[in-house]
């Protein structure tokens, strides 16, 4: 039985009428761009994996299971550099090279743009703001937002992390204490995490109370869960397979593309009530410390439309809320089944019954770690995908083989040629990391790391926030605010889980978020730490 076949076999039954008006479509369109298009430029052709299907590549492969196991395995057969299928006879070359990777991200970045599905994706998300854009445009919007998440702001932000964390324990010890006949209760972290991530950015991005951290999920945090059971549809695998290629797919009637629309409605409202109470607030557009949004409002004026205004403040509410959720999610399943790092991680957090900024940031080394080894094993994004705009010449560290059989020591592509840099895969490779490079283990963030990670440029020589210009605007925010959670969680309350960890998988909704296999949300046992 063919791959295409296995993999059709484990999804669920589907509309046939979906189907074909996709298939239809997608082939139509793409017949059309390669007639009128096709580009003859100077191109490496480079060795790939055998094509398992014409109309999907391994798109279903990589959105079914583990994309990075899938691209390390390439890696270990083809080198560094190849190429693999993607739908209806297109391809895109893979790029784990580490000299490849900083020309593309850094030394010419604006030749190297996002994917125009990718920008789709965001636009039906949020409607604009600075993951939409590229060139001058993002440089101006990055401009605009980069006095909110300067050390400083950071700094007096954290006493919010730390205040919304406390909310949610005070809750947590409330439910242990009604509990007669049980010393744990059993804890849908996802919904917590969500709790505690939204209340952060609306206290330090728009000085607002969400009131998330009563247990009451915001109407955007339900809308984001919902979007989670979608994920296993028919019409869910074709938008996250074909709009790479075919970006118009999001304009079809499925389920997936109507929680999307639904997402950037209610975010949208969020934003411009916000708007209008900071517009008749001015103390608080002028106090430094509400710089966050502050900074995008002054630029209204300067640089910014209104509705560019309401892009970035919506792109706040998606990268903050969101991202940082998941990932704290995923660390407290990965403590749960890793009782000797919880225990370590909570006797270092027993010296710091108040933590400052500066502690966490300085001081706290094993907490340091945990944070980045979670950052490397559960990225919140796992491939990066560009478009090359210009013909190019990549200089590479590692020579590449091409499809004819000759080593090379640069790639040559031309305009138009996909790109991917598999996050995921790179931050857990064997031949990156060695052997140990799928355990979670923080303790290799306290010694040397391999040579091969050194390689890597970017933040702690992880691609989790890619590198350069692009890379994540609010990468210490998120930080700070993982770690101010940590800190007051696992100081207070042990974490197990709900079966033997076993059960847990992963489920996309803009991010791949932690569940249990029957269950909307991760569930762990919660007990409390007894004070010594």
């Amino acid at each position: 039985m063919s791959t295409f076949a296995l993999n059709l076999s484990i999804l669920p039954a589907y509309k046939l009428s979906d189907v074909v008006t996709v298939s239809v479509c997608a082939s139509l369109v793409f017949a059309l761009v390669r007639s009128v298009f096709f580009h003859r430029g100077k191109e490496t052709k480079l060795v790939s994996p055998e094509n398992p299907s014409w109309l999907w590549g391994f798109t279903r492969d990589l959105l079914a299971g583990v994309s990075g196991d899938y691209f390390e395995g390439w890696q270990e057969k083809f080198g560094d550099i190849y190429r693999i299928p993607y739908p209806c006879g297109t391809w895109r070359t893979v790029v784990m090279d580490p000299r490849a990777i900083a020309y593309i991200l850094n030394s010419n970045s604006y030749n190297f743009v996002r994917h125009k599905g990718n920008i789709a994706v965001f636009k039906r998300l949020i409607g604009g703001g600075i993951l939409t854009y590229e060139g001058e445009a993002h440089r101006r919007h990055r401009k605009s937002m980069s006095p909110g998440f300067s050390v400083g702001a950071i700094r007096y932000f954290t006493t919010i992390f730390l205040d919304a964390a406390t909310k949610v324990m005070e809750q947590w010890i409330s439910q242990l204490e009604a509990e007669t006949e049980r010393k744990d209760v059993i804890v849908n972290i996802e919904q917590w995490m969500n709790a505690i991530s939204f209340e952060s950015i609306g206290q330090a991005g728009f000085n607002h109370d969400f009131e998330c951290t009563t247990g009451i999920i915001h109407p955007v945090g339900q809308l984001f869960t919902a979007l989670g059971k979608s994920s296993a549809t028919i019409g869910s695998m074709m938008v996250l397979g074909l709009v790479q290629a075919f970006p118009f797919v999001l304009r079809l009637p499925l389920q997936r593309n109507r929680g999307m629309k639904k997402i950037r409605t209610a975010m949208t409202d969020v934003a411009r009530s916000f708007k209008s109470n900071l517009q008749s607030s001015k103390g608080d557009l002028l106090d430094d410390r509400r710089s966050l949004v502050a900074s995008i409002m002054k630029a209204e004026n300067r640089a910014l439309t209104e509705s560019e205004v309401i892009g970035e403040m919506n792109t706040l509410l998606l990268a903050g809320f969101e991202t940082t959720a998941t990932t704290m999610t995923w660390c407290l399943h990965e403590l749960s089944v890793n009782t000797p790092v919880q225990d370590m991680l909570r006797q270092e957090l027993k010296s710091y019954p108040e933590p400052s900024y500066d502690q966490m940031a300085t001081e706290m080394p094993y907490l340091t770690a945990v944070v980045q080894e979670t950052l490397r094993i559960h990225p919140a994004a796992q491939e990066n995908h560009r478009i090359v705009v210009n013909d190019d010449s990549i200089p590479i560290q590692n020579l590449a083989t091409t499809a004819a059989g000759n080593v090379v020591d640069h790639l040559d592509v031309r305009a138009g040629t996909g790109i991917i840099i598999p996050i995921e895969a790179i931050n857990r490779s064997t031949v990156i990391w060695g052997p140990d490079s799928h355990e979670f283990k923080p303790e290799r963030w306290l010694t040397d790391l391999p040579e091969k990670a050194k390689n890597i440029q970017g933040y702690h020589h992880l691609m989790t926030f890619i590198d350069g210009p692009r890379n994540c605007i609010g990468k210490n925010f998120a930080v700070a605010e993982f770690k101010a959670v940590l800190a007051v969680l696992v100081r207070h309350f042990s974490f197990a889980p709900l079966k033997d960890g076993s059960d847990v998988g992963r489920v996309r909704t803009v991010t791949p978020r932690a569940r249990n296999k029957g269950y909307e949300g991760l569930m762990l046992r919660v007990s409390k730490v007894e004070s010594e």
